[in-house]
């Protein structure tokens, strides 16, 4: 007779062997994770996912986690019934006792230790590379799910939003210039190979104007909801054949706030509040003048943590008067912080009127031409971070049967220099993590040098290149690319190279 309960499960005392243990704690400082559970969780689901149940012993010598925090209060349930599944798939006359899940728990968490420290080793001990591993290549995930998510969103067919159907997906570039002088057209969603285009050239080169119609192309045959930030001069909201075929609504910032709840779902619990306040910190840190210091960090996390714990539809106003009333409290004297907080809250960056599903479930066209730098930082910075949450809730697209998949949502950067050169984590995510989600990004700059020397080198992550007239060199990575060191600088408007089949072409676009 079983003696598992789940209010047993809570009190009970879970721990790995000695070896696992100290692993678990490398790994926490090197992922930079706060606590011991995540990498535990880690492991443990990682072991899951192998066809056999762990049959080496541990030896019960690492350190004790209480089943509460191991598996968190919501997601007990889950990871109990996980368990006690595997359990009887591979050991069908296990008796369920607490001992025996402490056993496979135990079991579980030595085996998947060892397999992340595979993978972290395969990464070169690279964080961002490690997550793209365990996300792209060990994750078995489902092309549709069928429950609500943690946010609350049923993701689910028609309900999930724009789910979009896998099917090859062209767009015809132009023609090439050397013979036999056929039109260029190129799979965007391609077995093997990045969605993602990064178009460089100077003013005047032709690269907004084969953005547009690359976006115009994708959105008439996948009808796809296409995200269009204009870091410009702002005449894209004004390109009435381009909104009309994109069926898309006009933002000016900060004339018009952006119609997003940028902190959605983020009282759902403790664990999902931290992971708000940081991505907000992280992003408010990013447009302050100077560098924040340790203390001002952890005032701002220790200010804004009760807010995004138990409100709902939090406005920037919310997270001034927050911080006022925290200095306040705690007689701290007016400083970056405060100053910059209130100079954002002189405008409506932003409204909390549409949840991400409903905001990313329609075309935009975001102009930032008349916004100071500080309020079009953080509202970019802001919108990434919402986007980056909103992907990974997303289960994978659907593929079809030569592997196409389909493409959910397209997000497009028109002058994206400086949002390049902001290193912000979310647009990185959104470029190396999601394209099995069905995201296509679209970055459009004036220079191949706008993608070099950063910590994260996004062109590592583009599938198409299209470089049109400009002085610049190419990156390290761009000539690899076109297999040698290029020069676009004589190349006339209108014409750009790119790479087919490995090797560089011209094509005359227009």
């Amino acid at each position: 007779m079983s003696d598992i309960s789940l209010e047993n499960v809570l009190v009970s005392n879970f721990q790995t062997s000695a070896e696992a243990d100290k692993i678990t704690e490398m790994l926490k400082g090197k992922l930079g994770l706060s606590v011991r559970y995540r990498v535990a969780r880690l492991a443990i689901g990682r072991s899951l996912g192998e066809p056999n149940f762990p049959t080496q012993n541990a030896d019960a010598q690492g350190k004790t986690i209480k089943g509460d925090l191991l598996f968190g209060l919501d997601e007990y349930p889950l990871w109990v019934g996980l368990l006690i599944t595997n359990i009887k798939n591979h050991i069908p006359k296990a008796e369920l006792t607490i001992a025996t899940l402490q056993n496979a728990v135990r079991r579980h968490w030595q085996r998947g230790i060892m397999l992340l420290l595979d993978d972290w080793n395969e990464a070169g001990e690279d964080p961002r590379k490690f997550w793209e591993i365990l996300i792209h290549r060990r994750a078995m995930l489902p092309d549709t799910v069928s429950r609500p998510d943690k946010f609350g969103e049923v993701h689910r067919g028609e309900e999930m939003g724009f789910t979009g159907t896998a099917k090859a997906i062209h767009v015809e570039l132009g023609k090439g210039m050397d013979a036999p002088y056929e039109q260029y057209i190129r799979l965007v969603n391609g077995v093997g190979t990045s969605p993602h285009m990064a178009i460089m050239g100077q003013s005047g080169s032709g690269k907004t104007r084969i953005m547009k119609e690359v976006l115009k192309q994708i959105h008439i045959q996948t009808t796809a909801p296409v995200i269009l930030l204009d870091l410009g001069k702002g005449d894209l909201a004004n390109d009435t054949a381009l909104i009309d075929t994109l069926g898309a609504k006009i933002l000016r910032v900060p004339e018009d706030g952006i119609p997003l709840d940028m902190f959605y779902g983020s009282k759902q619990n403790d664990e999902v509040a931290t992971d708000t306040v940081m991505s907000f910190r992280d992003s408010f840190s990013n447009v302050v003048q100077g560098k924040l210091g340790p203390k001002q960090l952890d005032n701002l996390r220790e200010a804004l943590k009760p807010l995004f714990s138990t409100q709902e539809k939090i406005t920037l106003e919310d997270v001034r008067s927050w911080l006022d009333q925290f200095y306040e409290e705690n007689d701290l004297k007016m400083d970056s912080v405060m100053s910059t907080i209130n100079d954002l809250t002189q405008y409506t960056i932003f409204r909390p009127d549409y949840s991400p599903l409903q905001f990313f479930s329609q075309s935009w066209i975001i102009t930032f031409a008349h916004a100071h730098d500080t309020i079009k930082n953080l509202a970019v910075f802001l919108l990434m971070d919402a986007l980056n949450t909103y992907m990974k809730r997303l289960p994978e697209a659907p593929q079809d049967s030569e592997g196409h998949r389909a493409i959910r949502l397209v997000l497009a950067v028109d002058e994206a220099r400086h949002l390049l050169s902001s290193r912000h984590d979310a647009l990185s995510d959104n470029i190396r993590l999601h394209r099995s989600k069905g995201l296509v990004v679209t970055l459009a700059s004036q220079s191949p040098d706008d993608y070099d020397g950063k910590s994260d080198d996004y062109m590592e992550n583009i599938g198409l290149p299209i470089c049109f007239n400009t002085n610049a060199v190419a990156t390290k990575v761009l000539q690899n690319m076109f297999r040698g060191r290029v020069s676009f600088s004589s190349l006339p408007p209108g014409v750009f190279m790119t790479v087919k089949d490995s090797k560089p072409i011209k094509v005359k676009a227009f």
